[in-house]
């Protein structure tokens, strides 16, 4: 079992003969484990709950106050993982098969063979746990990675701010629950002035940087509780404001608008920079039973147009 030698693992021997207790630990002692002893069921369970650095049980099955039957019960109530090996003797086999349904890993003989079998048992039960330890962390490894694709799917991948399908599926549930509890519901649509001039005369390389710019001024501006702002697509983005008028998501917007116009983007490959400008169009409404979610942005997207003809650079409110 040279596999074994040096294994850091610990190890609790439970047994009321002294003996037995003794040749136990002196075999698996050799081995390289550290060994801690318990004289029967209620003490090893008190040692447990103690200390939670223990890899592994060998019990044997007839002891007093607390049998070996009793002890894997009481501790796969609370640990279902931890190995445990039965120690028995012929007349006790089917006890043994009991303690096995009941949630221990193996059980051997006693006898004099146990130096030989317990080895292979021990060998064997510590391979399955770390077997189901490595299944249990790449099976948490691959939840993990799910859910970081699956939140991927609702990001913009040029901004890191959720995106149009996020926004898809979020504006119907917060339309729905605004509803239900008779609160205002507002929405901000906006888009950068003469973007595609800004394109044409500096590169999309800048304008990229300046899309990313007005996401990171509007996560830092909407502090409103639940809001939802996403990029709706090229230079638009859209903000849902639960539990919010018009003319609250209109103070939004100008805060917004003013903070866009401190911006100076500078391209580290030209080194030119320039100022820009954005309109912004809000409309805000407390649902009745009959609204649907679209006119949210239908409405709004009216209120953005009437600030581009309007000259651009401001909020309108669509009424």
């Amino acid at each position: 079992m040279e596999q074994l030698t040096g294994r850091t693992t610990q190890i609790l021997v439970v047994d009321d003969d002294i003996f037995v207790r003794e040749m136990i630990s002196d075999i698996l002692e050799s081995l390289g484990f550290t060994i801690y002893q318990a004289e029967h069921g209620k003490e090893a369970l008190s040692y447990l709950e103690q200390n939670n650095m223990i890899n592994l049980i060998v019990s044997d099955l007839n002891m007093p106050e607390m049998n070996g039957l009793e002890l894997v019960d009481a501790v796969r109530q609370f640990n279902g993982d931890i190995p445990i090996i039965i120690l028995t003797v012929n007349s006790e086999i089917e006890t043994a098969i009991q303690a096995i349904q009941k949630g221990a890993d193996d059980y051997i003989l006693k006898g004099s063979a146990i130096a030989e079998t317990l080895p292979l048992s021990v060998a064997k039960v510590l391979e399955i746990f770390d077997l189901k330890m490595q299944n249990r962390e790449l099976i948490q490894d691959l939840s993990r990675k799910n859910a970081e694709l699956e939140q991927l799917a609702f990001l913009d991948g040029l901004t890191g701010i959720p995106n149009r399908r996020f926004y898809d599926l979020t504006l119907t549930s917060m339309w729905h629950t605004a509803k239900r509890n008779g609160t205002s519901i507002s929405m901000i649509m906006t888009d950068i002035d003469r973007f595609k001039q800004l394109n044409d005369t500096l590169g999309h390389h800048y304008g990229d940087l300046c899309i990313q710019a007005v996401a990171k001024t509007f996560n830092r501006t909407l502090t409103t509780k639940n809001a939802v702002i996403a990029r709706f697509g090229g230079d638009e983005f859209v903000a849902v404001l639960p539990e919010t008028t018009a003319e609250e998501a209109a103070a939004v917007a100008e805060q917004m608008r003013e903070n866009i116009m401190k911006l100076r983007i500078k391209d580290p490959e030209t080194g030119a920079i320039k100022e820009f400008t954005m309109s912004f169009g809000v409309f805000g409404v407390i649902p009745a039973n009959d609204s649907i979610a679209e006119s949210l942005f239908e409405s709004a997207d009216k209120a953005l147009y009437t600030s581009k003809e309007s000259g651009r650079n401001r909020v309108s409110i669509q009424e």
